[in-house]
């Protein structure tokens, strides 16, 4: 059966931490035709929902890796579209497995300053011209032993934007804030 675009609207309509840029994700990918989109980070697949349903309709892929099984639905697995590795996003396995290429690069993983650094180098350079590089958790605080003691901030902060500042300012780029839903970082390489 695969994942199918109702899927989308009814995540869409149930909160989550990123409701607020569902729309958006699904509009970035969409807006390329025969879509590429690497997205680093599952879990519960609120993202891939959103670029699945682009995929889909444009006829594109969507190439995924988390360290931990995604927690969506079984069928999704079955998604022609949809390509998943269970694995450390930097590590040589995930490298060599992922496109070579793609328009639209999520970052959604362990929010730590020097693993997003590391993701950033290796997967920026994979952004073709014209290609977008997305982030979330710019608005994010982690309060706790876990990332899932955080909290949400009212302007860009936290662990992910300080490594987008270095990172961009190192690379003599700039990137944007999307504001809500713990915010998402814009990069346009």
């Amino acid at each position: 059966m695969g994942f199918t675009a109702a899927e989308w609207e009814d995540r869409r309509a149930r909160w989550s931490d990123m409701q607020g840029h569902m729309g958006f994700l699904k509009d970035t990918a969409a807006a390329y035709d025969a879509p590429v989109v690497i997205e680093l980070g599952v879990r519960a697949g609120q993202s891939t929902s959103c670029f699945l349903a682009a995929a889909i309709e444009r006829g594109g892929h969507v190439w995924s890796v988390d360290i931990e099984p995604p927690q969506v639905p079984p069928h999704w697995h079955d998604t022609p579209a949809w390509h998943f590795l269970q694995a450390d996003d930097i590590s040589a396995q995930a490298r060599d497995w992922l496109p070579g290429e793609c328009d639209v690069l999520f970052i959604d993983t362990s929010h730590q300053y020097g693993h997003t650094l590391a993701e950033l180098d290796v997967y920026v350079p994979r952004v073709r011209p014209g290609g977008v590089v997305l982030l979330h958790d710019t608005e994010w605080e982690q309060t706790g032993p876990t990332p899932d003691n955080c909290r949400e901030l009212d302007a860009p902060g936290g662990t992910v934007t300080a490594a987008l500042d270095a990172w961009c300012a190192a690379n003599g780029t700039a990137w944007e804030n999307r504001h809500g839903s713990y915010g998402i970082g814009i990069i346009r390489p």
